[in-house]
C-alpha cells in the first residue's frame, strides 16, 4: 500500500504547487468557481478515504454514522479539505529558536494569526498573568516557533504546553504535558490560553479520535483544569456555522453559545456581531477572486476585518 499512498501524496503535493500566475491554469480556475472548488475537494476526500483507513492516517471523510452529529442534525454545512498533523517523532524547539521567538514577541510582532495577536496582547495587559502557571493548549509553531509559550514568558507567566503530539523544549522555563489530561492527576492551572485550538478537537487531524463534540468537551474539561476565578483566553474562527473536515470548525449563531456555555464572558477583543453571518469559505483568511486590469486577483473577502477570530476572556466561575 505504501507506494500507492506515496503516489497519491505526490499528486496532492504537485496540485498544491501548481504555478500561481494570471494565466487560466486549472488550479486558479477551480478556486474561482466556489461550487466546483467544493466538489473537487469532496471528490479528493472520497478518493483518499481508503488509503487513510489502510494506513491508519487521520480520516478524510466524516463517517456516515457520525454525519448527523457533526452537522448538528443536518443544519451545519460541511466542506472537505485535508491535513495530517499527527506525529510520532517529537517536535523539538532548540534554545536559539526559542530566544528568537521571545525577541519577536518583545517587539510586539504578529505571528501566524495576524491581528489576533494584537487583540491577545491587549487582553493580557488588561488581565495580567504574571507569576501564574498557564496552560497553553496546543503548540502553534506555524513557522514562528513556540509563539504562545513565548507570549506567556513575555508577560511573566510559567507556560505549560498541552498537546496530543510530543514536544521537547531546550529551555527549563517551558514544560510539556501530553493530552488527553486527567484533571484528577493534574494540579489546576491559574489560567489558560487556547488560540485556534479547540475548533480542531475531535476531527482527527492531530491524531485524536473522532468526536463530534470534541470541542465542547474540551471547553468543559478546561473548567476542571483552570482554578475557580481563573481566566481562559480563547480564540476560535467565527462565521456561519460550518465544519471544514478534517481542518477545523467555524462557529456561528448555533454552535458558539454551546462552546461558551458555563463560562462567564468577562471581555472580548476584536468582536463583531456581524461576523457570525459571514461566509468564511474554507479557511482562516477567506479570499474571493476578482478580475482586475492585470487579470484575476485574489482579494480578502472581508477586507474590513480579515481575521475572524476574536479573543474572548472567559472567567471560570464556580457552578
Amino acid at each position: 500500500m505504501e507506494p500507492l499512498w506515496g503516489s497519491m501524496s505526490s499528486c496532492l503535493s504537485a496540485w498544491e504547487k501548481l504555478p500561481q500566475n494570471n494565466c487560466m491554469v486549472w488550479k486558479d480556475w477551480i478556486r474561482r468557481h466556489a461550487r466546483v472548488h467544493r466538489t473537487v475537494k469532496h471528490l479528493m476526500a472520497i478518493a483518499m478515504a481508503p488509503w487513510c483507513c489502510c494506513l491508519r492516517k487521520p480520516p478524510s471523510l466524516i463517517p456516515r454514522r457520525l454525519h448527523s452529529a457533526f452537522t448538528m442534525g443536518g443544519t451545519v454545512e460541511v466542506l472537505y479539505a485535508y491535513k495530517d498533523n499527527s506525529r510520532s517523532v517529537p517536535l523539538r524547539y532548540d534554545q536559539k529558536r526559542i530566544e528568537q521567538t521571545c525577541q519577536q514577541v518583545a517587539r510586539g510582532e504578529w505571528g501566524h494569526y495576524g491581528q489576533v495577536d494584537e487583540w491577545l496582547y491587549a487582553a493580557l495587559q488588561r488581565y495580567p498573568i504574571s507569576g501564574q502557571r498557564v496552560a497553553v493548549m496546543g503548540s502553534a509553531d506555524q513557522g514562528y516557533g513556540p509563539w504562545y509559550e513565548a507570549i506567556c514568558l513575555h508577560y511573566g507567566a510559567r507556560p505549560v504546553t498541552v498537546d496530543y503530539n510530543p514536544i521537547e523544549f531546550e529551555d527549563d522555563r517551558l514544560q510539556f504535558i501530553r493530552a488527553p489530561l486527567d484533571p484528577a492527576h493534574i494540579k489546576p492551572f491559574d489560567a489558560a490560553l487556547s488560540i485556534s485550538s479547540f475548533e480542531h478537537d475531535g476531527l482527527g487531524r492531530y491524531g485524536e479520535p473522532l468526536d463530534a463534540e470534541g470541542d465542547l468537551k474540551a471547553m468543559q474539561l478546561m473548567k476542571r483544569l483552570v482554578k475557580p476565578g481563573g481566566h481562559l483566553f480563547l480564540t476560535v474562527p467565527v462565521g456561519r456555522d460550518k465544519v471544514v473536515f478534517n481542518i477545523h470548525r467555524i462557529y456561528g449563531a448555533q454552535r458558539l453559545p454551546l462552546l461558551l456555555k458555563g463560562w462567564q464572558v468577562e471581555d472580548r477583543f476584536g468582536w463583531e456581531e456581524a461576523a457570525l453571518q459571514r461566509d468564511t469559505g474554507f479557511g482562516w483568511q477567506p479570499m474571493e477572486y476578482k478580475r482586475g486590469p492585470d487579470g484575476w486577483e485574489a482579494r480578502p473577502l472581508h477586507p474590513q476585518c480579515p481575521e475572524y477570530a476574536p479573543v474572548w476572556v472567559l472567567r471560570n466561575d464556580p457552578a
